[in-house]
């Protein structure tokens, strides 16, 4: 399994504290994962998590040039990894589900449901991040207010559908790599090229910068809808990744070949 983490903030950094959770800061929580499929089971080939620093009652101001924020990306270097990712992906939902502000998610029911039909180890127990948010998805309406608001940006925004298109409408512009279909397919691909032993056609640095895009991309739309984020003009998350996060997949957002990426 392959991570890229990056949680760094100017007030205090991670590397000094067990766990984001500790600070005092409100914590918005955008979640994005990429699904592959071998033999007809469902393999996770991505989990992008963003974690943005947000007022507890105001609407922050975002732009490209000064974002910050934290990120964590999971992505398999080999087959059967699945449920190592979504361990580490259950951990950070149940420090959220307490801690954070807002948890926002493009079609969570869709991926929530899909976690919990996953298979687990014999004697493993029970995914507890992954099933408090998935009941908490059913009631997003009726927040208890000890626990995270939960946000669907694409049934709560919308317009429902692909994240690209959600967030072209409200002025965010996606990386051309990744939208449309073309996210799903290259997380197919990849899917296919490692269960084949395919070195040479599995990128991971694709798929770190193609959950991450998602990720950081639903973690604004899901500020704005709950009114702590707002931007002037068009923000591109090309630039915003680029900004903050190059070194999660060099070659994509800060080498050669990133220009091809915007």
């Amino acid at each position: 399994m392959q991570q890229a983490t990056n949680l760094l903030w100017p007030e205090t950094p991670f590397g000094s504290v067990t766990s984001p959770w500790q600070k005092r800061a409100k914590w918005l929580v955008g979640i994005s994962l990429l699904w592959g499929e071998a033999g007809d089971e469902p393999v996770l080939m991505g989990a992008g998590m963003v974690f943005i620093s947000v007022h507890r009652t105001r609407s922050r101001s975002f732009s490209a040039p000064l974002a910050n924020f934290g990120y964590r990306v999971l992505v398999p270097d080999a087959m059967g990894q699945t449920d190592q990712i979504v361990h580490e992906l259950d951990n950070v939902l149940v420090q959220s589900r307490r801690q954070a502000q807002i948890i926002a998610w493009h079609n969570g029911a869709d991926d929530l449901h899909v976690l919990q039909q996953l298979p687990r180890p014999e004697g493993a127990a029970r995914y507890a991040g992954v099933n408090a948010v998935a009941e908490a998805w059913k009631q997003r309406t009726t927040r208890d207010p000890s626990t995270a608001g939960c946000v669907d940006t694409s049934h709560d925004l919308g317009p429902a559908g692909l994240i690209s298109d959600t967030a072209v409408t409200h002025d965010l512009e996606p990386m051309k790599s990744f939208a449309g279909e073309q996210q799903q397919a290259s997380a197919q691909e990849a899917c296919e090229a490692l269960a084949d032993g395919r070195a040479a056609d599995y990128a991971p640095e694709a798929l770190i910068g193609s959950v991450l895009s998602s990720a950081l991309t639903t973690a604004l739309l899901g500020g704005k809808h709950a009114g702590r984020l707002h931007w002037e003009g068009s923000v591109s998350i090309y630039e915003t990744l680029e900004q903050v996060a190059w070194q999660a997949a060099p070659s994509l957002l800060g080498g050669v070949a990133a220009t091809r990426n915007k």
